[in-house]
């Protein structure tokens, strides 16, 4: 058995026609990522430009259209939850007073010396939640 003989079986290193092919592969690769890179850099700019123009107010008119199909949808959910807000006061007859709406249910709101004894609040009138 002779080191040339045909079929060549044994493939090493060095030998010429496997750095060959592999070579060839490596530059279909290499050439697919180029292509690759090159369309997901466009991408890239688009959607960079489609982000700055949203931040300055510029809207698609895609996009500002969902806008206010999302807003006619949701608007009456939107503005009840804006309103539950706490409110303070005082009564005609000078009283302190807060406006709970019932979404507070969870929060117990106290006064030391009328509801609640507390001995890190020992005045009288402190609101306690």
């Amino acid at each position: 058995m002779s080191f040339f003989e045909y079929p060549h079986t044994r493939t090493y290193d060095s030998d010429l026609g496997w750095i060959i092919k592999n070579m060839k592969n490596s530059d279909d690769a290499i050439a697919a990522l180029e292509e690759f890179m090159s369309n997901a850099e466009n991408a890239f700019d688009e959607l960079n430009k489609l982000l700055n123009d949203i931040a300055e107010g510029r809207f698609p008119e895609e996009i500002a259209n969902a806008i206010r199909q999302y807003i006619v949808r949701n608007y009456y959910d939107m503005v009840g939850d804006m309103i539950k807000m706490l409110w303070f006061g005082l009564t005609d007859s000078g009283y302190f007073v807060a406006y709970i709406p019932d979404s507070w249910d969870a929060v117990q709101f106290n006064t030391t010396g009328y509801d609640v004894e507390l001995e890190i609040a020992p005045d009288y009138g402190h609101l306690v939640l």
